[in-house]
Parts: C-alpha cells; sequence; structure tokens
C-alpha cells in the first residue's frame, strides 16, 4: 500500500469496497477482463544505493537503483524493473515474498515441500522439478543460494531499504539461474546524518486461527564518527497458524516463529571511498506445513486428487511428526567502492549459508513399502542441507573518451551443497519411529568462473547504445551417493549399502546484451532489449543408457519498452513488449528402458507479452497506481513423454506452469490532514490472478488447474509524530485462492491456498 498527503475526504475508499472488489470477484469465474496497474513506491530513506530525490506538493518521488551495477533514476534505466518499499510492507506486515509479490506484473509465486517456493518471472518455469532455479536471488547484489537448489528465502521486510525485481533474462551482468530474472533484496544502509531509530509491536489474528500473531522490532542507526555509521535491527515474529488436523486434534498445525537481525556498517572517509559491511542472521521454525488435504476432512488417510472447492474451514490430514521445518539464513558482505582518478573500482565479496531442515508425509509413494517392511503404513521424509556460498566480483568502471563508458569485470563463486534425506517409517497416529527405510546422500560442488564487459557509446545526449557480453565457466562435482536402508534392495535389486560413482561436468555459456535507449525528452525515454540468460548444467547419476551430464538451457529477449513522467512528474507510465525464446530447457526424463530418472536437455518454449504499469498523483496526497500484464507463456517444441503411456500434455501451445495469460493490480492511497499534528491515511489495492496450470510431470498423465481468483487488502492509520499506528485487513474478501498442488506435484493430494483474511494493527515510534 502507497501513501501521500492531502486533505481530501477519502471517498474513494467506499468506492473501492463497493465497487472494484464486487467486480474482481466475480472474475474469479472467467479469465478476463481486467484492468490494473503497477504501483511505483514512495520516496526511499538512506543514502547511496537508498536514496531519492525528494519533491514536493503531488510530484511523484524519485527511485535510484542498482538494476545496472551503478546507481540511477529508474525512469533512465533501459531495463524492466519494480521497485518496493520495505516500509509499508512492514506496516501491513507482509513479510512473505508471497504477500507482495502481487505488487510485481509477471512475478508469481509457489509454494511447494522441502519448505521451498517456485518463484517464476514471465513464465519461464519448467516446474518446481526443475533441477535449478531461473530466477537469481541476490542480497545487496550479491548471489545469496545455492545454484542447484530450488529454496528462496523470505527475508524480514524490517531489514531492507527496498526490493527490486529485474523482469527478462539477466545473464550478462549477474550470470547464472536469471534466464527469467532476479530478485536483489536490498538492506537498510547506515548514514552519518544523526542517531536515529524505530521500535514497533504489531498483532494480527487469520480467519479461523488457532491463536493470535505477533511481532516486534526494533532498529537504531549510530554514527560513530563524522565518517563511520552503524546499523543494528532485530525482530521476533510468531505467524499465527490457521490450518487444522483433526485427525491428529491439533489446531493451527502451521504456527510458525521467526527472528533474525542485521548489523551494517559504512565507513565513508571521503567522497571517492566508501567501505560497507553487513551481517544478517535469519530463522524461521514452522511446526506444521501450510499445505491443505483435497476435501474436508474425516479421516486418515485421505487423498484426494481432485481440485477442492474452496473449503471455509482448513484442514490436513498427514501422519504425527511431519511437516516441521527449521529454515535458517546467514549473509555476510563487503562491499569496496575507490574511485581511483577517473577509474572507478568496486569489489563484492559475500559468504552466505542456506540451511533447511524440514521433513513432509510420503505415505502416498512409500506407504505400501513400509507397511511391508516394519508393519506400519506411516512415512516421514526428512531432508537436510547447509548450503554455503563464496563470491567475489570485481570491477571497473572508466570512461574511455567524452562518449564511450566502459565497465569490465570478474567473477568467482564456489560452493558446497551438502544434501541428505532420511525415510522414516512411523505411526500415523503417535509419530513414533518404526524404523528407517532408507538414506541417501548426495553432496554436490559448484563452480563458476565468468568475465563479463558493458559498453555504452553515447552517439548524442539523447541516444545511446549498450552492448555487453559474459563468458562463464562452470564446474558440478557430485560426490559419491550413498544409499542404505531395507528401499535399497527393493528399489536397486542390490544389497545395502549403495554407491553410486561420482560424477562431474564441465561446460560454458556465453551471454549477451544489446540495448539502444533514446530520450525523447529528459522524462520520457524508450529501448530496445536485446538480453540473453542461462542455466548452468551439470552431470547425471552414472546409469546405463542415460547421458553422463545435461547442457545449460538459455533464454534470448526481444523487447521494446518506454519510461516516461508528465504533468509535471504527476503522472509516470512504464510500458514494454517482449518476446522470450527459451531454447534446450533442462527437463526431468525416464530412461523407458532402466525407468530411471534423470535430467537432459529437450524441448522449447516462448515467453511473449505485454505489461503497463502507471502511477499518477492528480492531487496533493492522493496515489492512484497499478499494472496489467498479459503473457502467453508456452511450449513450442514437445517434451520427450508427451503422448507416451496416456500423457495428455507437452505438446506445442501447452502453457508453461504457474503463468497466466491475465494478471493486474490496482491500488488508492491517500493522507488526509485530522488536526493539528495528526495525518490520517487510508489505502485499498486489488490484485487479480488469471487461471494457471501447475506443473507437468511423468508422475501423472494430466495437470493440475488453477483458478483464477483476486485478493482485496484495506488499510487505515494515523500519523501522529512521532507515532504512527496502521489497522490492515489482507484478503479482505476471505478467497480460497488456490496456488499451487494436486496433480503431478511430489504430493498429489497436497495444495496451497492464499492466507485466508487477516486482521492486523501494528504501532510505532521513531527517535
Amino acid at each position: 500500500m502507497r501513501r501521500g498527503t492531502t486533505k481530501l475526504t477519502p471517498l474513494w475508499v467506499v468506492v473501492l469496497l463497493c465497487g472494484l472488489a464486487p467486480t474482481f470477484g466475480a472474475a474469479q469465474n472467467a479469465d478476463s477482463s481486467v484492468a490494473a496497474q503497477n504501483a511505483v513506491p514512495p520516496p526511499l530513506e538512506g543514502k547511496s544505493q537508498s536514496q531519492t530525490t525528494a519533491k514536493s506538493g503531488q510530484e511523484i518521488s524519485e527511485i535510484i537503483v542498482t538494476a545496472e551495477k551503478r546507481n540511477e533514476r529508474l525512469q533512465d534505466t533501459p531495463v524492466p524493473v519494480s521497485v518496493l518499499s520495505a516500509t509499508p510492507l512492514v506496516e501491513t506486515n507482509e513479510v512473505h515474498l508471497a504477500d507482495y509479490s502481487s505488487q510485481v506484473p509477471g512475478l508469481t509465486i509457489a509454494n511447494s515441500v522441502q519448505s521451498s517456493q517456485l518463484v517464476t518471472i514471465r513464465g519461464i518455469t519448467t516446474g518446481s522439478a526443475a533441477s535449478t532455479p531461473t530466477v537469481a536471488v541476490m542480497i545487496d547484489g550479491i548471489p545469496f543460494g545455492a545454484t542447484t537448489l530450488f529454496i528462496v528465502p523470505d527475508f524480514e521486510p524490517s531489514e531492507l531499504a527496498r526490493i527490486e525485481v529485474l523482469r527478462g533474462p539477466q545473464g550478462t551482468l549477474y550470470g547464472a539461474s536469471s534466464l527469467g530474472g532476479l530478485v536483489n533484496y536490498v538492506t537498510a544502509e547506515p548514514t552519518t546524518d544523526r542517531i536515529r531509530g524505530e521500535v514497533q509491536a504489531s498483532t494480527s489474528s487469520v480467519y479461523n486461527g488457532a491463536e493470535l500473531g505477533y511481532t516486534f522490532r526494533a532498529s537504531v542507526n549510530l554514527p560513530l564518527t563524522s565518517d563511520l555509521a552503524v546499523r543494528i535491527s532485530g525482530f521476533t515474529r510468531r505467524d499465527p497458524g490457521y490450518i487444522d488436523n483433526p485427525v491428529l486434534h491439533i489446531d493451527g498445525i502451521n504456527v510458525a516463529y521467526a527472528d533474525g537481525g542485521l548489523i551494517s556498517a559504512l565507513w565513508r572517509p571521503s567522497d571517492s571511498f566508501s567501505l560497507r559491511l553487513f551481517a544478517l542472521y535469519q530463522e524461521i521454525r514452522g511446526e506444521g506445513t501450510n499445505d491443505v488435504t483435497g476435501a474436508p476432512v474425516s479421516a486418515f488417510p485421505l487423498y484426494s486428487s481432485v481440485t477442492p472447492a474452496a473449503p471455509a474451514h482448513l484442514q490436513q490430514a498427514y501422519v504425527a511428526g511431519v511437516g516441521g521445518y527449521q529454515r535458517g539464513a546467514q549473509a555476510y558482505g563487503l562491499t569496496l567502492d575507490d574511485q581511483l582518478g577517473k577509474v572507478h573500482l568496486t569489489s563484492v565479496t559475500g559468504y552466505n549459508v542456506d540451511s533447511l531442515h524440514d521433513s513432509f508425509d510420503f505415505t502416498s509413494a512409500l506407504g505400501g513399502l513400509s507397511q511391508a517392511v516394519f508393519g506400519v503404513v506411516g512415512e516421514n521424509t526428512h531432508n537436510m542441507s547447509d548450503a554455503s556460498r563464496v563470491t567475489e566480483e570485481l570491477r571497473l568502471a572508466a570512461p574511455l573518451g567524452e562518449k564511450l563508458e566502459l565497465l569490465f569485470g570478474g567473477y568467482y563463486d564456489h560452493e558446497n551443497v551438502p544434501f541428505s534425506q532420511s525415510l522414516l517409517t512411523t505411526n500415523p497416529t503417535t509419530g513414533a519411529v518404526a524404523g528407517e527405510l532408507g538414506y541417501d546422500s548426495v553432496p554436490s560442488t559448484y563452480e563458476e568462473y565468468a568475465a563479463f564487459a558493458d559498453l555504452t557509446y553515447h552517439f548524442t545526449s539523447q541516444f545511446d547504445i549498450q552492448l555487453g557480453g559474459r563468458e562463464s565457466h562452470i564446474i558440478v562435482r557430485n560426490a559419491p551417493v550413498i544409499f542404505t536402508g531395507p528401499f535399497v534392495p527393493l528399489a536397486f535389486g542390490v544389497p545395502s549399502p549403495f554407491l553410486e560413482p561420482a560424477a562431474n561436468s564441465s561446460n560454458t555459456a556465453f551471454t549477451y546484451l544489446a540495448t539502444p535507449r533514446f530520450k525523447i525528452t529528459p522524462d520520457w525515454m524508450v529501448y530496445a532489449r536485446l538480453a540473453s540468460g542461462y542455466r548452468p548444467g551439470g552431470p547425471n547419476i552414472p546409469s546405463p543408457g542415460n547421458p553422463s551430464a545435461f547442457a545449460p538451457d538459455k533464454t534470448f529477449d526481444y523487447e521494446i519498452g518506454t519510461k516516461a513522467s508528465f504533468l509535471g512528474d504527476t503522472l509516470s507510465v512504464d510500458a514494454s513488449v517482449y518476446y522470450i525464446d527459451w531454447k534446450n530447457i533442462q527437463l526431468g526424463l525416464v530412461n523407458p528402458a532402466t525407468q530411471i530418472t534423470y535430467t537432459g536437455n529437450g524441448s522449447a518454449a516462448k515467453s511473449e507479452g505485454v505489461e503497463l504499469s502507471i502511477t499518477s498523483k492528480p492531487v496533493a496526497g492522493l496515489t492512484l497506481a497499478g499494472w496489467i500484464a498479459w503473457n502467453e507463456a508456452v511450449l513450442t517444441k514437445a517434451i520427450p513423454n508427451a503422448g507416451v503411456d496416456g500423457v495428455v500434455f507437452g505438446f506445442p501451445g501447452d502453457r508453461l506452469p504457474q503463468s497466466p495469460r491475465i494478471s493486474g493490480y490496482i491500488s488508492a492511497n491517500e493522507e488526509f490532514r485530522l488536526s493539528g499534528a495528526a495525518t490520517g491515511f487510508m489505502g485499498g489495492s486489488v490484485n487479480y490472478i488469471g487461471g494457471r496450470e501447475d506443473v507437468f510431470s511423468s508422475a501423472s498423465p494430466q495437470r493440475q488447474y488453477l483458478p483464477p481468483y483476486a485478493r482485496v487488502d484495506v488499510l487505515a492509520g494515523v500519523k501522529f509524530e512521532p507515532w504512527t499506528t496502521t489497522l490492515y485487513v489482507n484478503n479482505a474478501a476471505d478467497r480460497r485462492g488456490l496456488i499451487s498442488g494436486g496433480l503431478a506435484n511430489i504430493i498429489p493430494y497436497s495444495y496451497y491456498y492464499i492466507q485466508p483474511r487477516t486482521v492486523g494493527i501494528s504501532l510505532s515510534r521513531k527517535f
């Protein structure tokens, strides 16, 4: 939600709730008729990367971004970028990427097992079974998490200044796994101007929830000297549970607890030199998963592969002891900037650890085997990984004469990715462990070397062309894979333990960028963009008849866009038309002779569409904003097993997973003087997600359809400096929007919904 400053009576709220909400609610039965537009966030606080140029009255504030690895106005950046300020997310307790992804065109989030999230931009994905992600994740420009694991973290927004989402391939400047785009979390920076800080407390209640949620946050900025400052922040949070397991007599089984903090220091002894260090730690612990079984729960086990009819009360029926998880994120960064004459030197060093320890009910697949071996039907699958990553990027930027700019850099990445899985047979009602059906350990390492260059030639003050290229060399090493337990002779036909030999692969990838840009006026720019991205290849577990390795797959983006500000900076427009060609797609395949799975390359797809974002401040204090997107993400070449064994998907024209054709978002926000120093504010938004199809997999001949849905959020509050209180209602209409799950998923009777109606209140004080 976004706010401005005005004395207008907020009658538009009545229009929003009484007019727009029913319209979008009715749209849940039709995948059409949406007219929505995107919000541009309010001014950001701080210095350097998080700085904005403040304006007064009804002008829309400028936003500075780092999408091209330099500070520039969002309006001048020839890349489709969406920017979310962290402050509104904190005020309405939107702490998960799935909570605020609706504010970004083309961005969709789908939940899955292993406490993971499938992040998709412009439909570029084959689903949760993909070997590596298609969207890169950065924190302050440092790659986060393992390149070969499909896990994306949720960073607490109170530790951030903003979130930048770059749409389309970004391989030239950002490297691996950015073939669909990337999400860059920008942490809040220290400042040397004065001591300041903020404390906040909030509570929330979810419809049919078992208990209240709460959050406590605090931050302080401390200038130690005139050129050295430190910022410290921390939080603790309980996300209320709202899913019940009546078989085990547990209400609110999906309650979760999170806490963490950020320490950052900035030393700027001169205008030409700065050194910034940050350390972030966050952990979330859940007692149960957020998924729901496919029909009203009456007895265990209950498995349904039919799309449920929007249950009012969300329930699940899993065996006792499953669903718990623990996710930890540690990120450390050191950024050095030095101006050496005309040459600007930047060194970015990063180290992070992404941990997961979780479990899920796999009785549907292995329950019969568990019964045969141990006489107990429950199957509890535990996953464990503590992936660590070290990266270093060194780059130089310098003018070459009066018209040519050069950016040149080198990059190194080393990752250790241990992963193990334990198959525990458990009593369904007590959780008592009867035995270990199987155990496997799959450790690997990932190493990458890359060099990139970017040249910008200014033909005139209005017209320039940017050309770039990146060459990457990737080495992936899989250590010997160990399988133990009674599962081994039944699955592999050999005694336990069974050892798969080590496997290595080495491959290269070249990506490019070409961007002509023309400024019609200082505030109106048009551009074209030719860009590519890639996912790294890797080795397969050695097996007769299977390829030893799979190659990188690539995307090629052809795009035309414009960004403009009109009417005295009271109206901004961001529009783009794109066509993305996806080749040599990495797919999970099955050897028909041995029935052993492997990763191969095959098929091709396209993603074409139009995105339009508009922000308007027609009068001081009132901000109207939104976006609308049309996307056609489909296969252009059949997948290898299309039409085999009853498979009815995977043909040209079939839609890629989690890609709605139509989606949109619209918001209205207003500030108005109450009396004296008190200011009121009110806001509302409507988000529409069109119908989608979920993953396709050889495990199922059919795909799950995900119906369209709309979500309405509202807020109101009062600012009486230095105090602010906010009352919010998220998903005010209490819709049961189906996000993911069902057929072809790992657990085919599991479904994920948007969170039911949530009412909350927050109180904060700045000092």
